[in-house]
């Protein structure tokens, strides 16, 4: 066997349902997507987003592989081709991306768990590094409000949860 991925290019926000189609035939792909937080309605939410927008990677064995059943997959619209040839991508790759991916998403701090309102923390990045501040609650899923003392008084601040810790007593 001499697996290879190739990438597709798919219809637009049809990523998923093509990955469908191509897992009920067999075909192994992978759909790299990230977290974001951003307002939706007015209220902060994490959602799912396409790393690389109507691209699908797929593991096929090219000579067994009917490329032209992949074509006419549901929410493909072809394989990227660099002239006549089919792109390819190495392993190494693929399992970089994989990594990220993992890595990415996996960055949320679940401050209920480290902060209780009152708690003293530090400000580890940003314009603000160094400072001392008080906790004062949850500001949606990845951001805290902040009592921050700057030339003696009080400010409420919101801040992104990977850029605090807990003040060392």
């Amino acid at each position: 066997m001499n697996k290879q991925w190739f990438v597709v290019y798919c219809k637009s926000r049809e990523e998923s349902r093509a990955q469908l189609h191509l897992q009920n035939q067999g075909i192994h792909s992978f759909f790299p997507k990230i977290r974001k937080e951003k307002i939706i309605r007015g209220k902060r939410s994490t959602v799912e987003e396409a790393l690389f927008p109507s691209y699908l990677f797929i593991f096929v064995d090219q000579e067994y592989t009917n490329f032209s059943k992949i074509r006419s997959t549901r929410g493909i619209n072809d394989f990227v081709k660099f002239g006549r040839e089919i792109a390819r991508v190495s392993e190494e790759t693929i399992k970089r991306l994989e990594n990220a991916c993992h890595s990415i998403n996996d960055l949320k701090a679940d401050t209920q768990s480290l902060f209780k309102s009152g708690d003293k923390v530090e400000i580890k990045s940003g314009s603000f590094k160094g400072l001392s501040a008080i906790f004062e609650a949850q500001d949606g899923l990845e951001r805290s409000m902040l009592l921050l003392n700057i030339l003696n008084q009080e400010n409420k601040i919101s801040f992104c949860n990977k850029e605090i810790k807990k003040a060392e007593s």
